[in-house]
């Protein structure tokens, strides 16, 4: 157990999950996955498993939202938003300015259509209040997941009220259900809409948590279970968990189109689930994952997704050569190794994070607290008042 309750295994899974998608989108824009096909059939292709790591998010916090809920910790929907907003949004809008500022001063070629969009009102307000399905790529392109976190944040304690009193089987019908409709209606209007931050993914993405959901209801049982098997069965399940994740998402699909990769999501989160269970189970497991390095990434693993893209693509600008566009036979593309743009990426990127962890995400848990006690403090009045 971390400080405060936090469980620091979890979080240390959050990181390493971080940590692959700054590889995925470093190797990816860069070409160095292009050049190094073998990656595809080695076992490091889980550190560049960048999509697999945000359906991990997403199971994940479900299971960490859904724990006071099944602790019997709950202060109701007003205190729940209060909370969430204020652990996800200052590091968000800090982020958002961050890309802003980035894309402003360094700014010089298109990559895959990243900052190329032309600077409006409309698109700044979209990204400040996450509303409508707008293009999530004028300055922090992984910002379309935290627009799917609070638009299910909204909706979780009503999901969690009804995970707790049902059975666990018609929850994850319910979830389950609500993803077959979500691929659906994206499959049938994905012409119209924008392909990350549309509503239909909302629904897909809400069977991930109701999962993370019902994990954390019958977290003690999934744990005595894990620990009642064999050493050999929890490696050959660990095998097949791994093996799963890692290409699961990359096999076969692509012959189903845009369904088949969405369907795939469902796989990836059944893998993912084993390792939150072995996570909490494995002492061995435990151990590694609070290996100092591994829980410094956990520590401040939501500031480096918010801020490595920015890095990149800013490194990308500043050193690609502009003769090479328009004489790609003659000219290297940057004007230093890619390999060397990947270590800056990783290493400004953890800096970033490190600051951002220490002056933002830090004041602002602690002004949560603060507000809550404050609430919690006015709540145990009123009902001390109520009583007399």
């Amino acid at each position: 157990m971390a400080e405060n309750g936090r469980l620091g295994e979890l979080d240390s899974l959050r990181g390493i999950a971080s940590m692959s998608v700054v590889l995925y989108h470093s190797a990816s824009l860069l070409g160095i996955m292009a050049a190094l096909p073998w990656l595809y059939h080695s076992p490091l292709q889980i550190l560049l498993a960048g999509h697999q790591a945000v359906i991990f998010f997403f199971l994940l916090s479900g299971f960490v939202l859904a724990l006071p809920f099944a602790e019997g910790k709950s202060r109701g929907y007003g205190n729940f938003m209060l909370r969430r907003l204020i652990r996800l949004y200052p590091p968000y809008i800090v982020s958002l300015a961050f890309g802003l500022i980035l894309r402003l001063l360094c700014y010089r070629v298109p990559i895959n259509d990243l900052w190329s969009r032309p600077i409006g009102w409309v698109p700044i307000l979209q990204h400040v209040f996450m509303i409508d399905q707008f293009h999530q790529q004028y300055f922090n392109p992984v910002v379309w997941s935290l627009v799917m976190e609070m638009r299910i944040a909204l909706l979780f304690p009503f999901i969690i009220w009804f995970v707790m009193r049902a059975n666990w089987m018609w929850s994850c019908l319910i979830g389950f259900v609500l993803s077959i409709c979500g691929i659906l209606l994206h499959v049938r209007y994905q012409e119209s809409i924008d392909f990350f931050t549309n509503y239909y993914d909302t629904a897909h993405y809400v069977f991930m948590f109701v999962v993370g959901a019902i994990m954390a209801k019958h977290r003690h049982r999934l744990v005595d279970y894990f620990k009642s098997l064999r050493i050999v069965t929890r490696l050959v399940l660990g095998i097949v968990a791994f093996i799963v994740y890692t290409w699961g998402n990359n096999l076969g699909w692509d012959h189903w189109g845009l369904e088949g990769n969405l369907v795939s999501d469902w796989f990836t989160m059944l893998t993912s689930s084993f390792f939150i269970i072995a996570a909490l189970a494995s002492v061995r497991f435990k151990s590694v994952l609070h290996w100092r390095p591994i829980a410094f990434v956990g520590r401040v693993s939501y500031s480096l997704y918010l801020v490595h893209l920015v890095v990149l693509i800013a490194l990308m600008n500043l050193f690609t050569n502009q003769s090479s566009i328009l004489y790609p036979d003659d000219y290297e593309k940057y004007y230093i190794s890619p390999y060397l743009l990947l270590v800056g990426t990783v290493g400004l990127s953890l800096a970033l994070a490190a600051l951002s962890y220490r002056y933002v995400e830090l004041p602002s848990i602690r002004l949560g607290r603060y507000l809550m006690g404050g609430r919690v403090k006015r709540q145990n009045y009123q009902g001390e008042m109520s009583a007399k």
